[in-house]
C-alpha cells in the first residue's frame, strides 16, 4: 500500500471516529503536524493541509468548515472505496458535529462532495457515476457538485 493511500485511509478513519464521538460531547485534539484540530462544539475547526483554519461561529464560516470537512472526507472515501450507506452516515455525523441540520438538502454538502471528487482526481465516466449516484438525480444537487468540482480543478 503506497504512502498516499495509507495517509488517506488514516484520514478517513480519523473522520469516522470524530463523527462518531462528536455527538457524544467528546473532544479529540492531535498535534499540529497532523493538520487536524477538532472539538465537539460547532466552532471547532478542521485544518486543511496548508494549516489554515476556519474556526469562527458565523453561519458562513460554519458552512465553509463543513464543506471542507465533506471535501476531505469525500476525497478519502473515493480513494479507499466503501459503501454508500457508510458515506451517508459519516456525512450526517460531520454535519451534526458542525451544527448543520438537514444536510441532505444543504447545497454545501454537495459542493463539498464536488470539491472532494476534484481533489481525488475523479474524471470521465467515474465522475458522472458519482455525480448521479450522490445527487440522486436532483438537478440542484448535480449543479452544486459540478460547481464544487470545477472550483477544485481550477
Amino acid at each position: 500500500m503506497n504512502a498516499t493511500l495509507r495517509s488517506r485511509l488514516v484520514l478517513l478513519c480519523v473522520l469516522v471516529v470524530l463523527a462518531a464521538l462528536g455527538p457524544l460531547g467528546c473532544s479529540i485534539s492531535t498535534s499540529p503536524s497532523d493538520s487536524l484540530d477538532t472539538s465537539s462544539d460547532s466552532s471547532g475547526s478542521l485544518s486543511d493541509s496548508s494549516g489554515s483554519s476556519s474556526g469562527s461561529s458565523s453561519p458562513e464560516s460554519k458552512e465553509a468548515a463543513y464543506r471542507d470537512d465533506v471535501r476531505d472526507y469525500t476525497a478519502a472515501y473515493v480513494k479507499s472505496g466503501g459503501r454508500i450507506a457508510d458515506f451517508d452516515r459519516t456525512l450526517g455525523g460531520l454535519a451534526r458535529s458542525r451544527g448543520i441540520t438537514n444536510w441532505e438538502d444543504n447545497m454545501a454538502t454537495y459542493e463539498g462532495i464536488g470539491r472532494g471528487l476534484g481533489k481525488a482526481g475523479v474524471s470521465g465516466v467515474e465522475l458522472d457515476t458519482y455525480v448521479q449516484n450522490l445527487a440522486g438525480g436532483d438537478p440542484k444537487k448535480v449543479a452544486a457538485i459540478q460547481k464544487g468540482y470545477e472550483s477544485a480543478r481550477a
